[in-house]
């Protein structure tokens, strides 16, 4: 199946008019590092643009501080408040900017193995994952995994060149053998569930192969799980909503020069006229690439 308007318009979810933030789902990050402050800022601000509620962040002193003065929506935890919060949470979203230092090793490697209600794993959590022999195995919850190619490769030993050739076979193939849904990111993002039922991106946009928009479309699918949307739902809704938005991008200022942080303004106006159901044609002259 190749993802159309249609599809998506018919499951985004719902706002009711007497709604609280709780309504709206509450997503725990567990993200950033000393070396990488922005990929937790861009996945905990891209949960809150498409509807989350409440988005905690789970990091590093230095991180709460860079975070806090661009973010201030967002509330913080230390790492070590992260399992006694667990239960508070919709959605546990791992990795983005994460490290990968011995104590974050510790700490991913516990965490996949408490029984998560919902989980979404990704950059460093992915490369931590791949250094855990039969590491789905020790998977408790629902999780989604996206994976660049790259990190696709680490988790499953097979060559990226051979990976990119065969991409929705070995995406259909593995998120069955993970008993999971697998995002391989990438030109026509590939989305499938261990049901073997697989969704295609319609969009291929080199403006997005650049750091940091990965981080985003980890906070989106966040976001969307959050607000109960199920995973491989909300990971397909998540996927076309972050390639609308690079197509949107790339129609102002071409194949090249985008920040991963201009999709953010652009994902909350992009939900909203996909459910008026009309053509999504977004004004970006106030944003930052005008």
């Amino acid at each position: 199946m190749v993802l159309t308007k249609k599809w998506v318009i018919e499951r985004l979810p719902v706002r009711p008019k007497d709604a609280n933030k709780g309504t709206f789902g509450k997503v725990l990050v567990f993200a950033g590092s000393e070396n990488y402050p922005g990929a937790a800022y861009l996945a905990c601000a891209a949960a809150y643009r498409v509807g989350a509620g409440l988005v905690t962040l789970a990091t590093d002193p230095s991180v709460k501080t860079i975070v806090s003065r661009k973010l201030p929506e967002v509330t913080f935890s230390s790492k070590k408040e992260i399992y006694a919060k667990l239960s508070d949470y919709d959605v546990l979203l791992i990795g983005p900017g994460l490290g990968q230092d011995e104590q974050t090793k510790s700490l991913v490697e516990k965490l996949i193995k408490e029984k998560l209600q919902h989980a979404l794993i990704d950059g460093d959590g992915l490369n931590i994952l791949s250094e855990i022999n039969n590491w789905w195995s020790d998977l408790k919850g629902q999780v989604v995994l996206t994976p660049h190619p790259g990190e696709m490769a680490r988790l499953t030993g097979i060559s990226i060149d051979d990976i990119q050739r065969e991409r929705v076979n070995i995406t259909r193939n593995f998120a069955k053998k993970w008993n999971q849904v697998v995002v391989l990111k990438g030109a026509h993002t590939v989305v499938a569930a261990p049901t073997a039922e697989v969704a295609i991106s319609p969009f291929a946009n080199p403006l997005l192969a650049t750091a940091g928009t990965g981080d985003v479309l980890s906070g989106v699918i966040a976001g969307l799980i959050a607000q109960g949307l199920n995973l491989f739902k909300a990971a397909c809704v998540g996927v076309y909503i972050h390639g609308q938005a690079g197509e949107i991008l790339r129609e102002k200022i071409g194949n090249a020069g985008a920040f991963a942080s201009d999709l953010l303004p652009l994902l909350p106006i992009i939900i909203k006229q996909l459910k008026l159901r009309g053509t999504v044609l977004v004004s970006i002259s106030k944003h930052r690439v005008s």
